[in-house]
């Protein structure tokens, strides 16, 4: 098979996998920890994807040292209950096993914890269709998409031949700033519009509708 890109990066949370059960109910866990007020829905699922300070900062209005102490507070419940409150997107895997059988190199990048990212991966048995799995450390406030990118790719890797795929602009600017196809994945937790007024070259409503075009080569494009 003629893959229309030889390396396919992945998002994690809502594009890989619906994981936004376990993190509303976190974030909700911690405001109620650190005496904030409760947040909405739309706004507890805007915490799924960027980096976890980051949000707090904007949506809560934090500073820095509060910041750090709702994560902790986040990760008390989401590390052993949170975590495991997140399902794979339908066809998802049959997908990443379809791109690794193909030749595809196949990568997680993502602003979540690498050991997370590690354990769903296990959980949900898609480590085996991966090649890397990049993510961050517990200590790091927050994360350069682009770096977590180049860190999913191997060295020498032609960045012309390779997509990243996911739900928010983060991962479709990012993609653009290193020569790469950012692949929208509207399914997610993206705001109307978001994909592709962030130039996504591609904005897909569904997995299926991914896999067609991941799994075609540019000449069967009719």
């Amino acid at each position: 098979m003629a893959l229309r890109y030889d390396y396919c990066l992945f998002d994690f949370d809502g594009t890989v996998a619906d994981t936004g059960e376990g993190i509303r109910r976190s974030v909700a866990h911690s405001l109620e920890k650190l005496g904030y007020p409760a947040l909405d829905e739309a706004t507890l699922s805007r915490f799924i994807g960027p980096p976890l300070h980051d949000s707090y900062m904007e949506f809560c209005g934090m500073d820095d040292e509060t910041a750090e102490a709702a994560i902790a507070a986040y990760r008390e419940r989401y590390v052993d209950i949170g975590l495991y409150e997140s399902r794979l997107y339908p066809g998802m895997a049959e997908l990443l096993r379809a791109l690794h059988q193909a030749g595809a190199w196949v990568a997680i990048a993502s602003a979540k914890p690498a050991f997370m990212l590690e354990r769903l991966a296990k959980h949900f048995g898609i480590d085996r269709h991966l090649d890397a799995i990049s993510g961050t450390g517990l200590g790091r406030h927050s994360a350069d998409k682009r770096d977590l990118i180049l860190a999913a790719l191997p060295e020498g890797a032609d960045l012309s031949r390779a997509c990243m795929c996911g739900d928010r602009r983060f991962d479709v600017e990012a993609a653009a700033a290193l020569g790469m196809a950012g692949i929208g994945a509207d399914y997610g937790y993206s705001l109307p519009g978001e994909l592709a007024g962030a130039g996504a070259a591609e904005v897909f409503q569904s997995v299926s509708a991914m896999s067609e075009h991941l799994l075609q080569s540019p000449g069967d494009r009719p």
